[in-house]
């Protein structure tokens, strides 16, 4: 699968990176500087550079997926990175028809107004990411990471937060569970917590319940049929009997003749 990587740069992203190549995918990785791109070129990547401040639709271009795992490296640059960049990326990947995005987003982005400081302004721009990827029908995951962390990672995570506990997540782990929702289809349309846990990535992303169906509208002949009034007794006669499958033909006078290869079915017409 051809993906693309927005923050590809990144603490998190060169690990991602890492990570999807090594199970074959081959990988676009948006950088806003060229002097970045070397290393990751150097492990098989396809460097491209772009702002996320700017036009970046472009990039999405030809990919099958999309994951966005940048972030703001300064705090007045967190609504234009991470709420509007994640945004433009997104819709990107919507208007090229990709088969799967991704959005790294981090526990608390649900209820930003819970929080103080830089804190609280970090999660509103996670949620408003989040708002503006949920108005867009396609196959989205947003997975919500606790505070990063630099310890090695033991690929064990848990998708429950207990209440009123700080959660961390090793990177190394965040880079392979990201990976694991790529291909877990069920997983499309859904909001996964992902923190320091003891299950297994791939057994506890498996463990996620899918999202609900959409519900089903009639249509055609069963919207009519649904919309038809009761059968009035009085208009049904004592002696009716149901049909004959069996029968094929029942009417007056001979059948119709059977119309056989080239058989003129007028014959004397002009």
């Amino acid at each position: 699968m051809v993906v693309l990587v927005a923050g590809a740069d990144g603490r998190l992203g060169g690990l991602l990176v890492a990570s999807l190549i090594g199970r074959g995918h081959a990988v676009r990785a948006l950088v806003r500087r060229r002097d970045h791109a070397g290393p990751l070129e150097d492990i098989g990547a396809t460097p491209l550079v772009g702002d996320l401040r700017g036009d970046v639709e472009w990039a999405a271009d030809r990919c099958e997926a999309a994951i966005f795992a940048a972030g703001a490296r300064h705090r007045a640059e967190l609504a234009a990175i991470d709420g509007g960049g994640a945004a433009k990326l997104a819709e990107a990947a919507h208007r090229f028809d990709l088969r799967r995005f991704v959005l790294c987003s981090a526990v608390g982005a649900g209820a930003p107004e819970l929080h103080e400081g830089s804190l609280r302004e970090f999660l509103a721009a996670k949620h408003a990411a989040e708002r503006r990827l949920k108005r867009l029908h396609m196959p989205w995951t947003i997975l919500r990471f606790g505070r990063l962390t630099d310890v090695s990672g033991n690929g064990r995570i848990t998708t429950t937060v207990p209440p009123r506990t700080p959660v961390t997540l090793s990177r190394d782990d965040a880079a392979l569970a990201i990976v694991e929702a790529l291909d877990l289809s069920h997983l499309a349309r859904r909001v996964v917590h992902v923190v320091d846990g003891d299950r297994r990535i791939a057994e506890a992303l498996d463990a996620v319940e899918p999202g609900p169906l959409p519900p089903v509208r009639n249509s055609g002949l069963g919207a009519g049929q649904a919309q038809d009034p009761p059968a009035d007794p009085e208009m049904l006669l004592p002696d009716a009997s149901p049909l004959d499958a069996a029968v094929e033909y029942e009417g007056e006078g001979p059948l119709p003749p059977e119309i056989i290869d080239n058989d003129d079915p007028a014959p004397g017409l002009p």
